[in-house]
């Protein structure tokens, strides 16, 4: 929270309601979120009750950054065309553009922040492929309301909560949505000066106060904007939030991959109430044996008390793949070195 004069700090701003828009699932999702995994990913996952949140800059392809901010800059950069603002309102571009470069290209900010890919997709050829062991592997169904419900009182409490939010390929929602929040903090800049005061620093103060709120939001944004190309990915990202007013993750572990050390928080998913996942489905890969996965997974979910006494026994399915063939792409055989 920035030091700026009571009459600034109080003036309730719009930005954030902008934001909310774009954090909706699609209309056409179900209440089902999948991850795609191998056979030590789900035993892992299903013995432990969560993911391993992985810091986004450690997680993602760069080449992501790289697209969402030429997304941002290309957007500011048409805000003021063709228009007649206000200096201030001009002002106000010019902070988002300096901040949100410093934050960008401070690559300790960009990595406090940690999150899990889902995706609403349940039988998507690609992520088989990438994901689950060339279709051998699992894609595990999440009870999403139930998943979001469980965090109600973490929010409350002020304690670390997991929110999600899809990824938008659209580049015309994109683009949307950075003008969106700019055009907010200038409305809200408007209104200040309109209805509250017209002093300079008061109006100085404002502007920091609004660039803030937009720079934050377009950072949390940066990890659910991609490339069109990979709209089929359907993707889904569960973020932690510490609920503390800061972007610093807790309890933050390492783990060995090739020859880095990994930064990882895990990210715990059980119902408070049963203790276990809020399962709804595994389905099997279209490589694998079924009936063999079949029987492996009812073990396991025995063994850890799945169905006993809260009914929450997930139903265990085969992919829809033949053969791991889907539109005449098919799934190669594992070879091995």
């Amino acid at each position: 929270m920035g030091t700026w004069p009571k009459i600034v700090d109080s003036f309730p701003l719009t930005v954030g309601q902008v934001c909310r828009q774009y954090t909706l699932l699609p209309s056409d999702a179900l209440n089902i979120l999948y991850h795609y995994t191998t056979h030590a990913g789900l035993e892992g996952i299903l013995r432990s009750g969560g993911f391993r949140a992985t810091y986004r800059m450690g997680m993602n392809d760069p080449g992501e950054f790289v697209y969402a901010r030429e997304v941002f800059c290309n957007a500011l950069n048409e805000v003021g065309r063709g228009r007649d603002l206000p200096n201030v309102a001009q002002s106000l571009i010019k902070c988002i553009h300096k901040n949100l470069d410093k934050f960008l290209e401070n690559t300790t900010e960009m990595s406090s922040a940690y999150c899990a890919c889902l995706t609403t997709n349940p039988d998507h050829i690609e992520q088989w492929k990438t994901y689950a062991e060339l279709g051998m592997g699992f894609a595990i169904g999440f009870n999403l309301p139930l998943l979001l419900k469980m965090q109600a009182l973490a929010v409350q409490r002020g304690e670390p909560f997991i929110f999600c939010a899809p990824v938008t390929y659209n580049q015309r929602d994109q683009n949307d949505l950075v003008l969106r929040l700019v055009e907010a903090g200038i409305c809200d800049l408007q209104t200040f000066a309109a209805k509250i005061s017209q002093q300079s620093e008061h109006l100085t103060a404002l502007r920091d106060r609004v660039t803030q709120e937009i720079v934050l939001h377009l950072l949390t944004l940066i990890d659910f904007i991609k490339a069109p190309s990979y709209k089929n990915e359907r993707e889904v990202r569960l973020f932690l939030d510490p609920n503390d007013g800061t972007l610093k993750a807790t309890h933050i572990q390492h783990y060995k991959r090739d020859n880095d050390s990994m930064p990882f928080v895990f990210m715990d998913l059980c119902n408070p109430q049963t203790k276990r996942l809020p399962l709804v489905e595994i389905k099997v890969g279209p490589r694998a044996t079924f009936p063999e996965e079949k029987a492996f997974l009812e073990n396991l979910l025995y063994e850890l008390g799945y169905g006993s006494n809260y009914e929450d026994l997930p139903r265990i399915t085969k992919s829809a793949l033949k053969n791991g063939n889907q539109n005449g792409i098919e799934i190669p055989a594992q070879t091995h070195i």
